[in-house]
């Protein structure tokens, strides 16, 4: 039976818009709006707080920012500021832009460029509050608090004995602000201080001085000899390893290492197992002591090396 001219009209409607549907391209979305004026409204040596005018956009977009050395934060609207710390060093030039994103995808324009130089830090940390934390016959220790700083990285720290900076080698620390000062005189009174270094070089006043009597000793014995001394010769340098010594007071780590080259000192270090060294002819003898807080030193451990060549 044929169709009605009716029913023929509306099959070829209905097939056009079908074709229609299928080949129309789809409305363009309408670009984001980004945000602008990226200003400065506050800096520190140690931070940047970042201030714009917001956008206005249909649905939930994130604002990004990024910094000179590619790092990248996001900040959620209606927030229109920012306080960067991340990486930030004083006297130091950074630059930032920041755009518009949401997540079909899409980029609004990006902002101006804004480009800061922090100040110089020039604000010392505070003083230390130093206690004494033990005693024995060569050594005292010593803890703090942290310092109040506006520095988050801060600090490093400096101590004192009876008013003279004491050396690395003369320090364990066992703990981020606790610190053992070695080699002392048995049966002694020191004075100590600490001053806090912040990452600027800013130092602190002295803390306020406390004072350690160091306990009466009779020792005499002094640690085991380095065990297992061997030597790696690569040419013109040897690396020497040995087990760390025991003694009858001190921890292993308040032993000292002096090393020996044909009989003359390299050099001396505490908590030491390892040390890099040079031979001064073709066959080298290298040897190594330990020695006690104190000062008894232990027998001697030697390797010969035949045939060096640098």
């Amino acid at each position: 039976m044929s169709r009605s001219p009716f029913a023929r009209r509306a099959a070829c409607a209905a097939a056009a818009l079908v074709v229609v549907l299928i080949v129309a391209p789809p409305a363009s979305a309408a670009p984001l709006a980004g945000p602008t004026n990226l200003r400065v409204a506050a800096i520190t040596p140690h931070s940047v707080t970042l201030a714009w005018n917001g956008a206005t956009n249909p649905g939930s977009f994130t604002y990004v920012i990024e910094a000179s050395f590619g790092y990248r934060v996001g900040v959620k609207p209606p927030s229109t500021s920012y306080t960067w710390t991340r990486d930030m060093v004083p006297g130091r030039t950074y630059s930032f832009v920041m755009w518009a994103g949401n997540a079909k995808g899409q980029e609004s324009a990006k902002s101006n460029k804004l480009t800061v130089t922090l100040p110089v830090d020039t604000t010392p940390p505070a003083a230390p509050v130093v206690t004494v934390t033990g005693t024995t016959s060569s050594s005292v220790g010593l803890s703090w608090p942290a310092v109040a700083d506006d520095d988050h990285t801060c600090c490093t720290y400096r101590v004192l004995a009876n008013g003279a900076q004491v050396s690395i080698d003369n320090l364990v620390w066992t703990g981020e602000r606790a610190v053992t000062v070695l080699r002392l005189a048995a049966a002694t009174t020191h004075s100590f201080t600490v001053v806090a270094v912040d990452p600027s070089h800013n130092a602190s006043a002295p803390s306020a001085a406390v004072t350690a009597t160091t306990q009466p000793t009779f020792d005499t014995t002094g640690p085991s000899a380095p065990g297992t001394l061997v030597a790696w010769d690569f040419g013109c340098e040897t690396w020497l390893f040995w087990e760390r010594s025991v003694d009858d007071v001190d921890a292993q780590v308040a032993i000292r290492y002096e090393v020996f080259v044909n009989g003359v000192s390299d050099g001396s270090q505490t908590n030491a197992d390892r040390w890099i060294t040079y031979g001064t002819q073709s066959s080298n003898t290298f040897s190594v002591q330990a020695i006690d807080s104190a000062g008894n030193r232990s027998a001697i451990s030697s390797v010969r090396l035949d045939n060096q060549a640098c």
